[in-house]
Parts: C-alpha cells; structure tokens; sequence
C-alpha cells in the first residue's frame, strides 16, 4: 500500500526524458513507482492532478534565504515549500563569520532543503558593498567553516563590487578559486555592479578563469560589467565559459533582470543552464516574487516549459551536486514533487529596467510534495491581472 499517488497529471522529467500522462506513488517519504494507470486502491491518499503539470521538486539555487541573519533576507520556506519548491540554495548571504546561525537556526525550523553558498567576505551581506578592505577575507577560518559544514555548503560567493574588486579583482576571483578548489567546489561569481567602480572589463577578464562547474549569476543583467559589449553583441569569452560547462544563471533579483539583454543573449543562442530568483524581502512583493514567475517571464521570451523545467530542476541539482536525490522522479528519490498550472489571462510582468511586458500565461504552484508532506501554496504576493 503507497502512503500517497499522483493521479493522471501531465509529468514532465527531463532527467529522464518524460513527458507524458503517468501517476507517480510515494512511500516513505520516497519515490516508488512511476507509470500509468496506477491503482487508486493501492494508496492511502490520492490526488487528482489533471490538467496540472508534475515535476521534481522544483529548485531555486540562488536566493536570500537566511531570514532572522540578514535583514534583506526571506525565510527559507517563503522562497522554497510556500512557493512550489522544495529546495533552495541561499547565494552567499553569510561569511564564516557569521555564518554559525545558518546550521544552528535557519535550517532546522525549515521545511524546505536549504543549502548555501558561503560568502568569500567574513560578513557576507550584513554589510553592502562588502569587500572594503582586505581584513573581510580571512582564508584559514573561511576553509575552517567549509570543512566544517560539507553537507550543507555547496560553493564560494564572489560578487565584483567594492573596493577591494575596483582595485584587484582579478586576483580575488583567484583567491576564491584557490579556497574553492580546495574542497572541489564551485565559484559563484555576481556580475552587474550598479554604482559603476569596478572596471568594465573585469567580466571579460574573469571569465577565462571559470572553469566547469563554475556560476555566473546575472547573465541578464543591464548593469555595468554585463555580458552585452556596446554593440549588442555577447562577449566571446562569455560563449567560450558556457562551452566549457561554467553554468549560466539568470538570478533575477531585486536589480539584474532585463528583458532587453535577455532577448539580445537568446537571440545570439546563448541560453542560460538555470533559471533562479535571487529573491530578497525588496523583490518579494514586486519584480521578481519567486521562482515561478521568473520561469513565466522566461516563457514569455520564448523558452518552452520543458526547457524551463529541465533549468528548475534537473540542471541545478546536478550544480549542487545533489542529483543523486533531488532533480528526478526516480523511483529511490525523495518524494520532493511540485504540481504546478499554467494560468491563462493577462498580467503585466516588469524587469529590473523598468520595461513592462504583458503576458497570458502565468506559472503558478498548485501543491508542494515535499518528502511525501503535502504542502498547500502560501504566496506572500503575486503579479495582479491586467486591466
């Protein structure tokens, strides 16, 4: 007998090439069957997921997610469970300074799974622009922090604003490399730098330092240090890191979202490996509200769900090194399941340039599974339809 089934939604897998009408039974807190026509009587719970679309646990690999440390930060389940997603990676708002109450508070009052990537900055984001001087960076207690914590952090943080990238950035990108690769992790590199210090070419510059694996948050960012040259084309060295394997995320924030770049970089084939909110409390309520609607503005731009899906689930698992659990419907997986619905009507949709693009269909949680707990959707807000 299944503690749980799925009935007759439409599962969509890219992690193993699904696409079709299957019913997915749950026991245990884990995947156990996937197939057609499962039997009602064969579960203790059914839910009836017609006209809605199954996936794995949808993913959000960089937002700001340790609320209670970082004043511009949401809780973890208001990004994750309460939103459709059942896993969530905070983008460096901690250093190894402050690092302590991530373990000790945030994690264990979460539903959602919550791993992070730790702040090269001692003080991550508690103060901003970080990185004034060069006492933030202490090395030995950053590694210390690292070795000590290998479950839950998944990478360094480096974001190219403030003193200390204005005047060495290249040699901080490989001073972050250097602890990274230490422990066989990835860099996660922030570009868009709005108060315009650090040199234009520093992106350039940097990218041949990535190297697979590797993050470049923002790729559609309008601000200064972008992937646009003047003339609207991507920079080369852009192309060349995506090759290579360094993974590409949108990252849409409060800040680094434009319409305009993201149309130049699709229409030049350059396609961003995940899709991630960057949700802060700022754009909770406005812009960018969660995961969700980021993939409905990239739907809108002309990625199909399947794509969207494939970059929310199965692409940022295999960043985080957390495929062997989470990204798939597997039978062996953690039941961690989002039951979404595409709405139709009409709702206005803003970037972070302030353009407005109205679209007619909108992503939107229906269910969060998450270890089999079902999990009704708590939207703090969403786009309002358009007159």
């Amino acid at each position: 007998m299944y503690d749980l089934l799925i009935k007759e939604g439409r599962a969509i897998d890219p992690s193993q090439n699904i696409d079709d009408k299957l019913d997915i039974a749950i026991s245990g807190g884990k995947i156990s069957k996937v197939a057609k026509d499962i039997p009602a009587q064969e579960s203790r719970q059914v839910i009836d997921a017609r006209d809605k679309i199954v996936t794995p646990g949808l993913i959000d690999m960089h937002c700001h997610a340790c609320g209670g440390l970082i004043n511009i930060c949401v809780e973890p389940d208001t990004a994750g469970v309460k939103q459709g997603v059942t896993t969530v990676a905070d983008g460096g708002s901690t250093g190894q300074a402050i690092f302590g109450g991530f373990p000790k508070y945030v994690i264990p009052s979460s539903h959602t799974t919550v791993f992070c990537f730790l702040h090269l900055g001692s003080q991550g984001l508690s103060i901003m622009p970080e990185l004034r001087d060069w006492e933030e960076i202490d090395l030995d207690a950053t590694a210390a922090t690292i070795d000590s914590n290998r479950d839950v952090i998944k990478g360094v943080k480096l974001r190219l604003v403030g003193n200390i990238m204005e005047s060495a950035g290249v040699k901080v990108v490989k001073m972050a490399k250097k602890i990274a690769g230490k422990f066989d992790l990835p860099i996660m590199i922030h570009i868009g730098d709005v108060q315009k210090r650090v040199s234009p070419t520093l992106t350039q510059e940097i990218l041949p330092l990535l190297e697979s694996g590797d993050i470049l948050s923002h790729v559609f960012t309008a601000k200064h240090g972008g992937i646009l040259r003047s003339d609207g084309t991507v920079l080369p060295e852009l192309k060349e890191a995506s090759e290579r394997g360094v993974v590409l995320d949108v990252a849409h924030g409060w800040l680094n979202f434009s319409f305009e770049t993201a149309r130049g970089c699709l229409d030049q084939g350059v396609l961003p490996a995940t899709v991630s909110s960057d949700l802060t409390i700022p754009s909770l309520t406005t812009r960018t509200y969660g995961l969700t609607v980021t993939m409905s503005k990239l739907m809108a731009l002309g990625l199909s769900l399947e794509q969207l899906i494939q970059m929310t689930t199965t692409n940022p698992a295999r960043a985080l090194s957390i495929e062997d659990s989470k990204g798939s419907l597997k039978p062996g997986r953690d039941a961690d399941i989002s039951i979404l619905e595409i709405l139709s009507g009409a709702w206005n949709l803003e970037d972070t340039e302030q353009e407005i693009m109205q679209v007619s269909k909108l992503i939107s949680p229906s269910l969060t599974i998450k270890s089999g707990e079902l999990i009704p959707p708590q939207l703090v807000a969403q786009p309002q339809p358009a007159d």
